[in-house]
């Protein structure tokens, strides 16, 4: 008897099991290569969806980066840019950084 991981909701389940305790996906309706199909279609979403958000990162450090050196004089905005440009910006690249080490580490399991 072997431990593997959920397709549905990669969690550890026994290889033997019908059904997957926690999230209820039929294991026994689906042969091995199936399930390993089924394993690598959801880690690639789960990559993709990474991806799209270290993209939305940089789209907001880049906003936050504009936003810093832009000349907001005379604008209502005038006196609260200075701060909340580089806050964004630094935001941003930590939520980058974040996304990025998320990925390696989702890349990294088998």
């Amino acid at each position: 008897m072997a431990i593997i991981n959920c397709p549905g909701c990669m969690k550890k389940v026994s290889d033997r099991a019908a059904v997957c305790e926690h999230c209820g996906f039929m294991l026994g309706a689906h042969d091995a290569e199936s399930l390993a199909r089924k394993a690598r279609t959801e880690r690639s979403i789960r990559v993709n969806k990474l991806v799209s958000q270290q993209m939305l990162a940089i789209v907001f450090f880049v906003a936050g980066i504009g936003a810093t050196f832009y000349d907001w004089s005379g604008s209502q905005f005038a006196a609260w840019m200075p701060i909340a440009g580089p806050a964004l910006a630094g935001a941003s690249f930590i939520w980058y950084l974040i996304t990025r080490a998320r990925i390696y580490w989702l890349k990294r399991q088998k």
